[in-house]
């Protein structure tokens, strides 16, 4: 028996992955995944390049999900008498490409539609597929449509309660992430302008 084959306490047995080690590596990586990564995600904007003459844009944001592993950053437009039309283009950001997530795409965008209808104090129905849309830069948008009735009187289409708004959504992907634009009207004229105002978005 060598020297080497000795240490204090006992023989020197080779050490071996127990379950307990490997739940160490797992949290551990989890902890740097949490930490290091919200700061790994750079959010992107994705702009209407041509805005129709009866709107306007209003506002952007920043926001985060799932600690900070999911940005978004959201402009918003409406039209100009601050009560017909509504459109968000949303920018969608995660520490992994989207399309390498094991996730439902067109589900991802229907939540996403559902919160900015309830925001708006809406009920979503009638969902439906509303084929497709050429987008600048070369990109092809899935179109999505619902029916909404307003229920509440205290979101953007407030003054419009017990009445039926028209709901339609794009969504693509493009290099930095997932582009999301949900349109909001009153009359299909405002759906239709909101979808020509999506054709022209850059990101």
């Amino acid at each position: 028996m060598d020297d080497s084959d000795l240490r204090l306490g006992g023989w020197n047995r080779p050490r071996r992955i127990t379950l307990a080690r490997i739940l160490g590596l797992l949290v551990t990586v989890g902890l740097v995944v949490v930490l290091v990564g919200p700061q790994m995600v750079n959010p992107f904007t994705a702009n209407v390049s041509n805005i129709e003459p009866l709107w306007q844009h209003t506002d952007e944001t920043d926001s985060q999900e799932y600690n900070g592993l999911l940005k978004l950053r959201t402009q918003e437009y409406e039209s100009v008498d601050g009560k017909t039309g509504l459109l968000y283009v949303i920018a969608l950001s995660s520490l992994v490409p989207l399309a390498d997530l094991p996730l439902d795409l067109e589900q991802t965008v229907a939540d996403r539609v559902q919160e900015e209808t309830e925001l708006q104090q809406a009920e979503l129905s009638n969902g439906r597929h509303a084929g497709s849309l050429s987008i600048s830069q070369g990109h092809t948008a899935e179109l999505l449509q619902w029916d909404a009735s307003v229920t509440g009187t205290s979101g953007f289409f407030g003054w419009f309660k017990g009445s039926d708004l028209r709901v339609r959504a794009a969504y693509w992907e493009v290099e930095q992430g997932l582009v999301i634009c949900v349109a909001f009207g009153t009359e299909l004229v405002r759906i239709d302008e909101a979808t020509r105002m999506v054709q022209s978005v850059q990101a």
